[in-house]
């Protein structure tokens, strides 16, 4: 474990006004009471509040809010920024409260601010960094993952506390930054650190609760357990970090602390294994993944977290296209079934039935009802809220859906599919360049990122901006490697403009799907941009009968956007249990 930097000279808490921003955690508060505020956003801040009254040039914000080596639209995703900031506010550009522009060359907090009142050191949100492997073989890193993940999981059943989600936190493995600076990316106080080693039979892990703001060293334990226990030293771990944190705990979290799910030692090695290549969700991982589940109930039929990860390698599966529904969502329920049948209080049964439910049954209210227990079990799930604000952008419930997509930035802030998927909903809420700064940033980390591509693929079609959503859709089939459907949208385009690539497109996986498995949706969606609705419609319920899980979307994707007035569509909105 490293040892602590000279403390962070900011105040922890600057008041403002009638607003509060806490700079550990990143949260604004406004007479007490929470303010959403994007990432961004908060940096703009935080400058502002440094050094109320001077001008922050905006060349001073591009340093401090973007890598010297991260290329971005700046003079857009600033201007975006200051924007929210200033919603978050209630401020106006033109006769500011808080913030004064001067035109293209910076900004300046106007308003009066003063430290508040320093309180005692309260850990009130929490990130769990990645266990290091002190082990002599490095191939014992799963190991160190899977301690990680299930201090995490613990942990997170906590509802008095936010803690951020496994995705965000193993962003950190190995990195060297202070820890005042890695809870000031996560917007979080308290930090957890620690090691992980196994000898022979012997575990010891040997962690440290940190207050980030204050630097102050609140707590450090090591505990050692043979490896037949360590389900036991995991749940030892949690609840000594519960007390420490001094989280109110109810009595069913008690009691889910101190109960270690049973497992075979066994069992439970090949579990890890398997979740160490689940969370790769490639083709070949996902086989491995599920080999290794496999082997944990072969040592241990009773072990419900290896049925769940049965039921999620299936899941992946059908919803990314490797196989059909049909054959995959069956072996996922029963799976997922037996799991809660072992475990009704396993958070990740409920959200895995809840996917099922609603992806393949279409059965809204049941499915729900599912996430609901999700999160009730595990309030910290970033996985559970944002697959229940998928639901609802789809019902068309947007103020319900805003509440779960913010609860899932502030849990998992650093994670890219996350991230994405907010643009995608952005879109869907037809907010296309808000959406389009989203999409260009996750590229700008990962150029290769296949969802942000389609992200801004539909962007520009659903703005009307054809040729642009073409380059998009190019990128978008050469990042999968597709270079037949590449080429016949270039060659289309050539030939008759965006409708023309479309309908190229669309005759190229038609072809393949007569050889091997092509999702009826992607079809569709190419026939639709193209125009011609008679064969969109037609894959579209070829679609519907496969149970494809994108149709959970047809209310509010822009492919659809020619098909709304077409009584067929409407029809099958209807059987899929979806508002107009």
């Amino acid at each position: 474990m490293r040892s602590m930097p000279a403390r962070d000279p900011s105040p922890p808490r600057t008041r403002f006004g009638s607003f509060e921003l806490d700079l550990a955690s990143g949260e604004l508060f406004k007479d007490g009471r929470k303010v959403a505020l994007p990432p961004k956003a908060f940096e703009v801040l935080r400058a502002l509040l440094e050094r109320p009254g001077q001008v922050i040039t905006r060349e001073e914000l591009r340093g401090r809010l973007w890598a010297a080596d991260t290329f971005v639209e700046f003079d857009d995703s600033l201007n975006h920024a200051v924007k929210k900031l200033r919603q978050a506010l209630g401020d106006s550009a033109e006769d500011p409260e808080f913030i004064e522009t001067l035109p293209r060359y910076g900004y300046r907090l106007i308003a009066s601010s003063a430290r508040a009142p320093e309180p005692e050191p309260r850990i009130r949100s929490l990130a769990v960094l990645p266990l290091a492997n002190l082990s002599d073989d490095p191939q014992q890193e799963y190991f160190a993952d899977g301690m990680t993940d299930a201090l995490i999981t613990d942990v997170s059943t906590i509802r008095a506390v936010k803690v951020i989600s496994r995705t965000s936190v193993m962003q950190y493995k190995g990195a060297k930054k202070p820890l005042p600076q890695i809870a000031r990316e996560l917007r979080v106080d308290g930090v957890i650190e620690g090691t992980v080693q196994r000898s022979n039979r012997q575990v010891r892990i040997t962690v440290q609760l940190i207050h980030a703001t204050t630097d102050t060293h609140l707590w450090a334990g090591s505990y050692e357990r043979d490896f037949r226990d360590v389900l036991t030293l995991q749940g030892e771990v949690a609840r000594a970090v519960a007390r420490e944190i001094k989280a109110a705990l109810t009595p069913e979290e008690a009691t889910r602390l101190v109960s270690a799910r049973p497992a075979s030692p066994e069992a439970y090695e090949a579990y890890l294994k398997g979740q160490f290549h689940w969370y790769k969700l490639s083709p070949g991982h996902l086989d491995r993944a599920l080999s290794y589940f496999q082997s944990a109930l072969e040592e241990d039929p009773n072990y419900a977290l290896a049925h769940v990860g049965i039921g999620n390698v299936w899941l992946v599966r059908a919803d990314a296209g490797f196989m059909p529904p049909g054959e995959a969502f069956p072996k996922a329920r029963a799976a997922v079934l037996r799991a809660l049948e072992l475990d009704e209080a396993l958070a990740e049964g409920h959200i895995a039935l809840a996917n099922i439910t609603t992806l393949y049954d279409l059965d809204w209210p049941a499915g729900e009802r599912e996430f609901r227990r999700a999160i009730e079990l595990n309030p910290n799930s970033a996985d559970g809220h944002f697959a229940y604000a998928d639901i609802l952008i789809s019902m068309k419930r947007p103020e319900e859906w805003a509440v779960e997509m913010q609860r899932v930035l502030d849990l998992d802030p650093l994670n890219p599919f996350f991230q994405c998927f907010y643009g995608w909903h952005l879109v869907y809420l037809h907010q296309c360049d808000d959406a389009i700064l989203h999409f260009r940033e996750a590229l700008a980390a990962d150029p290769s990122f296949s969802s942000a591509r389609m992200g801004l693929w539909g962007a520009h079609y659903r703005k009307g901006m054809h040729e642009d959503a073409l380059a998009e859709a190019r990128k978008f089939f050469a990042v999968l490697g597709d270079r037949e459907v590449e080429d016949a949208l270039r060659r289309g385009y050539a030939e008759g403009g965006y409708s023309r690539a479309m309908h190229f497109g669309a005759e190229m996986l038609a072809k393949r799907s007569r050889r091997c498995h092509v999702p009826g949706v992607r079809i569709a969606r190419l026939y639709a941009h193209a125009g011609e609705n008679d064969q969109a419609m037609e894959w579209l319920q070829r679609a519907f009968e496969q149970r494809e899980t994108p149709l959970i979307h047809l209310s509010v994707a822009w492919d659809w956007d020619v098909l709304r007035d077409d009584p067929r569509f409407r029809d099958l909105l209807r059987r899929v249990g979806l508002p107009e």
